[in-house]
């Protein structure tokens, strides 16, 4: 019996190993990078979400704008634009989900719009980790309200949330 635990408890030792290796390659250990800086003028192609705080509704608007990425009929860098800081108490969401492009585009679909966000001063904060163990868009926007507080600016509620890969997500906050 005493050579079963041993076999056991090695065994869930390794399995252990293995998912703390796992963790820290997919950047798990990384910390947020937050800096104050100025951003580029962003063109943005998408579609508007206006209505109830549902996460299954928006959700299914992330996905659909993500499969036309995925597919090529949408091209440039996925991004969701929040005009009310999504983090708020209040119970809708007012966002546009789509793409980030370089040049004006033709609008590629009904319902589309183009949204163009002006060069401002920002808190951007960097996290360079895959999706499965990143911090979730919460604790990200409460580091970034703390950084602001810490350095005594005043932040916009519009906020730009950049997904570059599945390792890098870039959040964007206008300094008032």
């Amino acid at each position: 019996m005493r050579k079963i635990q041993k076999i056991a408890i090695m065994g869930f030792s390794i399995f252990l190993i293995f998912l703390a290796f796992i963790y820290i390659q997919l950047g798990g250990a990384d910390k947020v990078e937050i800096i104050k800086t100025t951003s580029e003028a962003y063109l943005l192609i998408g579609k508007k979400y206006a209505g109830k705080r549902s996460k299954r509704d928006f959700k299914k608007l992330m996905d659909e704008i993500a499969d036309l990425v995925k597919t090529n009929q949408l091209k440039g860098t996925f991004a969701v634009y929040h005009f009310i800081d999504p983090d708020s108490d209040q119970d809708t969401l007012n966002s546009i989900v789509g793409v980030i492009v370089d040049t004006s585009p033709q609008i590629p679909m009904q319902d589309f719009i183009i949204e163009q966000i002006p060069t401002s001063e920002i808190v951007r904060a960097t996290i360079k980790s895959h999706w499965l163990v990143a911090p979730n868009p919460a604790e990200v926007n409460k580091q970034i309200k703390e950084f602001a507080e810490k350095n005594h600016l005043s932040l916009s509620d519009k906020i730009l949330e950049k997904y570059y890969a599945d390792k890098e997500i870039v959040t964007e906050v206008a300094i008032r």
